[in-house]
């Protein structure tokens, strides 16, 4: 018996099709989805157990590839990100062994979820740490239907503000990045780093280490141990270069730690290379 699929040329045999709304990335379904004979295009279908009794399942065609939309459109992905569905669009620079080593955690994160722990990835801007993070989680969502969140932790500190404005409990606004199977923070230690932030993110980390949750984070901060070994071929550099540890403190880098994998990542900024190139 033929199998039965789904997928079209419009939609590269995906089901979906990326579009930007507002600031989001959104997945929108197929036509060639929405014509599934198997279920009419309802997504759902009448199934019958061993009792005889009939319910309601999703379609074994199409319901798969419908709830792994809604949970990318669930996971906030910013809508610049829009082309980022894998992990592989990352292109590391040729020689760049850093580059090329977080690109290759990264994809055996993806292959082996979630037999393997979460990642940190360490630099200055513009190396294509969040990339990769929205990269493994757009996989996570759309291929393996895993629910997945992406947080800026600059703009969820500007959240919570406005939730306290308006008489909201914080719960309410970080009972979903607690729950979330896979959480990405960006640009983690971005901010004051007043006792209030790190408060939160206390919190944050406690909650889900606690959970056994799988957190990814992007920082431009190095780690103590990352700057000790730069510093020691080029110290004048790094000399004055604040630590992760001194932005969050010595108790949430510890935990971070045992939660990701600390990886660096060098080189120089893509953003820039690509203004020059142009």
């Amino acid at each position: 018996m033929t199998k039965k699929t789904i997928g079209c040329d419009n939609c590269y045999r995906m089901g979906y099709m990326i579009e930007k709304k507002g600031d989001l990335s959104f997945a929108r379904i197929c036509d060639c989805v929405l014509r599934c004979r198997e279920c009419n295009g309802s997504g759902s279908v009448l199934s019958k157990n061993e009792k005889a009794y009939i319910y309601i399942s999703n379609c074994k065609v199409c319901g798969v590839r419908r709830r792994n939309v809604k949970l990318y459109n669930l996971a906030g992905v910013p809508a610049k990100y829009s082309t980022v569905l894998q992990v592989d669009t990352f292109r590391p620079k040729a020689k760049n062994e850093s580059q090329q080593y977080a690109l290759s955690y990264a994809k055996d994160f993806v292959k082996k979820y979630p037999n393997k722990k979460g990642f940190l990835f360490m630099g200055k801007a513009g190396l294509g740490k969040t990339h990769l993070a929205i990269g493994a989680i757009s996989e996570l969502t759309l291929e393996k239907g895993i629910r997945c969140v992406f947080k800026d932790f600059f703009h969820l500190l500007s959240e919570l503000k406005e939730a306290y404005s308006q008489g909201t409990p914080e719960n309410e606004v970080l009972l979903p990045l607690i729950e979330t199977e896979v959480l990405v923070i960006d640009e983690l230690g971005k901010g004051r780093s007043s006792e209030w932030e790190l408060n939160i993110l206390d919190q944050l980390i406690s909650k889900r280490y606690n959970a056994s949750k799988i957190t990814l984070i992007t920082t431009n901060y190095v780690s103590e141990d990352n700057k000790q070994k730069k510093g020691s071929g080029h110290s004048s550099q790094n000399e004055d270069q604040e630590t992760l540890e001194n932005r969050v403190g010595s108790r949430i880098a510890s935990r971070l730690r045992e939660m990701c994998e600390f990886i660096p990542i060098e080189g120089d900024d893509y953003r820039r290379t690509f203004q020059k190139s142009v």
